[in-house]
């Protein structure tokens, strides 16, 4: 996961977009339910950070995506991926909630490629200007938070 995260600082450095799509896709080898922790972990990181009168309105979808992800069809992930979208007034974080669970949706229904893009989506938008460090190194920090501790749990398992 370090090299993955050398290599989007240089993506970065280049003003590349897509630039979270490699982590994305190396958390999901592992487990779809990784990307998704780390994309909600970077729409909270950025929620901290910016002031919005949304954001009460839609902290209860990032909870229902910590909660019942796992219980929702592909079907019921895309309905409230478009409640989330047609929303009035429509704020970055709220498209950045949209994609996340238009990404749930997409794993769900076995489709890791759509998965991981809806995910790099939505984590890009929440980092409006990839010149923002300090908001990025958390984002990569999360990255490897989130790996390492996946690592740990299974490599305890065997």
């Amino acid at each position: 996961m370090k090299q993955v995260i050398e290599n989007v600082k240089q993506t970065i450095a280049q003003k590349e977009i897509l630039w979270a799509y490699p982590i994305a896709l190396k958390l999901q080898k592992y487990h779809y339910s990784l990307a998704i922790k780390w994309a909600i972990e970077c729409i909270e990181i950025y929620s901290s950070e910016i002031e919005s009168d949304k954001l009460s309105q839609l902290n209860k979808y990032i909870q229902q995506a910590l909660s019942k992800q796992n219980v929702l069809t592909p079907l019921q992930c895309n309905e409230i991926s478009r409640e989330i979208w047609y929303l009035p007034e429509r704020e970055e974080i709220q498209t950045a909630i949209a994609r996340l669970w238009g990404s749930i949706a997409a794993f769900k229904d076995g489709e890791d490629r759509g998965g991981v893009m809806e995910t790099t989506r939505a984590v890009e938008l929440v980092l409006p200007d990839i010149s923002a460090h300090r908001l990025l190194d958390r984002y990569l920090e999360a990255a490897v938070i989130i790996f390492e501790e996946y690592e740990s749990q299974n490599k305890a398992c065997e």
